[in-house]
């Protein structure tokens, strides 16, 4: 008996209807979230919103310790515009968090019907990604996640529409943009133009021609450099010289230093916390920069099995499951509670996610694109230490490789349901 064909695929209108209905699924959940939860304005949260409302009030960009450019300075960039219009508010921010959600949900979407050409793959990325709890948890808080998980979505997607041969120099300078954005929103983007690279190539081979891929590139560097310059002119005139961010330093000495373990430490606790406050007053922001990544890079070099040892445990840190403790039980035994569902979601994510890189439900270049995306925003945080929200931007791009398998197999299992069985 011949195979039957598949089952046609969901109509366009009943596809945006479901997609939309979706998308208020997701802003629902995360309004319901911020209102339950009431995150307090603390530590990064509250540089994030002071640099913000700086900007937006006096135009002065400065967090709460008086620094220019020590965090990243994307996120609060994109909420400046926001509160010059409606106001500086902790709601504002997390309605632009909600925005950004929706357009995240979306992204899944399309980055998922790109893979598979499936729109029921499409739909059920969104539908994973609207209930992944640690979105929902960091659309809650003013976090500069909420924006790194959109810009690495688009990067991605670019990085496919590149690999196909789609108007590749326009969507090239596009990825170019986006990649300034995401790298003025956070170091640890640096590696993800490995992915437009791996992409470049790819259409290179594909249509036989260097030079739509060469120009192509240029386009995607003249992107980034335009997203680039205006930040980088501006902390030229803020700290006397063009820096993406001063932290990158001090994260490097928090993950190379005599106290370092792998996971966060506080800066009192390592060797430059002796004079920590007396060394940024003499030595200013950038100085400070300066000296605690030569410090660093001394230390690599005098221990570098230590340092080794350090970037392996950090790179198997990134995917350690978020397990609560005791202490979580005793501080909301329905938040720990929840966190088990987190965990479970996250097993499940990582266990379909990575099985679809070797299902031929997707196309080899779409699995090498996305795995060097991923590859290059995990490898990066060798360098520094790990903390478990840092790999939350990378997570929905497993979830739109699990969406792809799982859709896969529901197309494969239907007809064989439907089928008769043989006399």
């Amino acid at each position: 008996m011949k195979d039957h064909p598949p089952e046609p695929q969901l109509q366009v209108r009943t596809c945006r209807t479901l997609l939309a209905a979706i998308v208020v699924l997701a802003i629902a959940l995360r309004l319901a979230a911020a209102f339950v939860l009431q995150q307090p304005l603390e530590s990064d949260a509250l540089s994030y919103f002071t640099m913000a409302q700086g900007l937006a009030e006096r135009g002065e960009l400065r967090d709460v310790y008086g620094q220019h450019a020590f965090y990243s300075a994307g996120y609060p960039l994109l909420l400046t515009p926001f509160f010059m219009l409606l106001g500086s508010s902790v709601s504002v921010a997390l309605m632009v968090n909600v925005i950004l959600a929706a357009i995240s949900a979306w992204l899944a979407y399309r980055l998922a019907l790109a893979l598979s050409a499936s729109r029921e793959a499409g739909l059920l990325a969104a539908t994973l990604y609207a209930l992944w709890f640690p979105a929902i948890w960091n659309a809650s808080m003013v976090a500069k996640e909420n924006l790194s998980t959109p810009l690495l979505l688009a990067l991605t997607l670019c990085a496919v529409w590149i690999e196909r041969g789609h108007r590749p120099l326009a969507v090239a300078l596009a990825a170019g943009l986006l990649w300034g954005a995401a790298l003025v929103t956070g170091g640890s983007s640096l590696l993800l133009c490995a992915g437009i690279g791996l992409a470049l190539i790819l259409l290179w081979r594909a249509q036989r021609r260097f030079s739509t891929a060469f120009t192509a590139g240029l386009c995607f560097v003249a992107g980034a450099l335009l997203a680039l310059a205006p930040w980088l002119h501006a902390t030229s005139q803020m700290v006397g010289r063009p820096v993406l961010t001063t932290n990158g330093a001090f994260n490097l000495y928090l993950g190379n230093n005599p106290a370092a373990t792998g996971r966060f430490v506080s800066i009192a606790d390592t060797p430059m916390g002796q004079d920590w406050d007396e060394t940024r007053a003499r030595l200013g922001e950038v100085g400070t920069a300066d000296r605690l990544q030569r410090d660093a890079l001394r230390w690599i070099a005098d221990n570098p099995a230590m340092a080794g040892e350090l970037a392996i445990r950090k790179l198997a840190y990134f995917w350690l499951p978020n397990i609560p403790d005791a202490q979580d039980f005793a501080t909301s035994k329905a938040v720990a509670a929840l966190r088990l569902v987190e965990v479970i979601q996250y097993a499940l994510i990582l266990l379909f996610g990575l099985s679809a890189f070797g299902s031929r439900l997707v196309s080899t270049d779409g699995k090498w694109i996305i795995a060097a995306m991923i590859a290059g925003f995990w490898l990066i945080h060798a360098a520094a230490y790990i903390i478990v929200r840092y790999r939350d931007p990378a997570i929905p791009l497993l979830i739109v490789m699990a969406s792809v398998l799982i859709s896969g197999w529901l197309r494969q299992l239907g007809p064989r349901r439907l089928a008769p069985h043989a006399a």
